[in-house]
């Protein structure tokens, strides 16, 4: 007979791949822009990533980086 555990709440999950590719989006978006670079859809898939994901992601990925980037000093 097979038994199945439940998840228990001390085990998380993985965080999801959307949130994933929108940080490592956000991070070229950052490094690109802080080596003097244009950040376009252009650029962007020049680096590996498709249109349809640039088109879909960018958004949220803009908002991060610049969230990100922001230096705050107290």
């Amino acid at each position: 007979m097979i038994r199945y555990q439940a998840a228990t709440p001390s085990q998380s999950a993985p965080p999801p791949c959307h949130s994933s590719l929108v940080d490592r989006m956000a991070s070229d978006m950052r490094e690109m822009a802080f080596a003097g670079q244009n950040v376009s859809t252009e650029t962007l898939v020049q680096r590996g990533w498709t249109l349809p994901t640039v088109k879909r992601l960018s958004a949220e990925a803009i908002a991060r980086a610049r969230r990100q980037s922001v230096r705050r000093v107290a």
